[in-house]
């Protein structure tokens, strides 16, 4: 009896232990992506720089007003001055309902996000992340997103 006890111990520890290591590196991956938009959102660009690596691009999917879709790429570096820019508000961007999906160093984040301005919502979307664990820490890779300014809903609680 004490056998099959310690045989069930050790298989209920090979299973919890494979999913403890992904719930951590789930957890690990979304804080990445909420430090970078508190940065956002407080203007903070030591705290975005943190969590870029060098090569980061965002990709932007925005709308022309012949109802195309115009690519806007820029480098992190960029994307962190104009988040920083003092004559603008910080940019406050909550996300909600993230998919993570995670295969050894590199992590994808599908997740809805929307953007604040003055308390109201500006425009909203869905933001792609890419992400990669460089010497132990993740780093965002590329951002993509869409955007729309309706149907967006009221602020998110």
């Amino acid at each position: 009896m004490r056998f099959r006890s310690l045989l069930c111990t050790i298989a209920l520890l090979a299973i919890a232990a494979p999913l403890h290591a992904q719930a951590t590196a789930r957890d690990s991956v979304l804080a990445t992506i909420q430090t970078f938009l508190d940065g956002m959102r407080t203007k903070d660009t030591v705290a975005m720089r943190s969590v870029v690596d060098s090569m980061t691009r965002m990709t932007l999917l925005r709308p022309t007003q012949t109802g195309g879709i115009r690519v806007v790429a820029v480098t992190a570096e960029q994307f962190v001055r104009m988040a920083s820019n003092p004559n603008q508000p910080g940019i406050d961007e909550p996300i909600r309902n993230p998919v993570v999906q995670i295969d050894g160093p590199l992590a994808t984040v599908w997740t809805e996000y929307q953007v604040r301005r003055d308390g109201r919502v500006s425009h909203c979307g869905f933001d792609a992340f890419h992400l990669a664990r460089l010497d132990g820490t993740w780093k965002i890779l590329n951002v993509s997103d869409t955007f729309r300014n309706t149907g967006c809903g009221e602020v998110w609680k």
